[in-house]
């Protein structure tokens, strides 16, 4: 398996990686998630995501077919009031396709993180997943998460 950086050629491919994820968060919530009508349904959010300084994303490939996509972002917060000042790494999508799952990609991409966590002198990677994906929750468990913090929300 190999890790590489996206390129600026990649939208496409990670529209495509994170067209799967997207329609679970859809259909378990859909007046909240659009249902991707197309391989590019992402296609623009990627372009941007692409040329952000602050933003890396990884590409996982198995015999030169794309498996899996993490987008990680630097996010650097201010001292305030409330809180200290913070430099932490956000995994802000992260997709490995249903027949690439169990075998490793997810792992293989965690590392990568946990890599570029250390280059960029970071000492937090944070991310958020939904209730309803346990099988996200067991896998980020596994690879040392912890849950720290709940959401709620109350429709009107």
């Amino acid at each position: 398996m190999k890790i590489r950086k996206a390129t600026a050629t990649d939208s496409l491919a990670l529209s495509r990686l994170t067209r799967d994820v997207q329609t679970l968060h859809a259909q378990h919530y859909p007046t909240v998630f659009r249902m991707p009508d197309s391989d590019e349904f992402a296609l623009s959010f990627f372009e941007e995501m692409l040329v952000d300084q602050a933003v890396t994303i990884f590409i996982a490939e198995e015999n030169g077919e794309a498996a899996g996509c993490m987008l990680c972002k630097l996010v650097e917060r201010p001292e305030n009031p409330f809180a200290y000042a913070s430099r932490l790494l956000l995994i802000d999508q992260i997709s490995v396709r249903p027949v690439a799952q169990r075998q490793g990609v997810g792992r293989a991409l965690m590392q990568q993180t946990d890599r570029l966590a250390s280059e960029l002198d970071v000492q937090r990677i944070v991310l958020d997943s939904w209730a309803f994906n346990v099988n996200a929750h067991k896998f980020f468990e596994s690879q040392g998460f912890s849950k720290f913090n709940f959401r709620f929300w109350k429709w009107l």
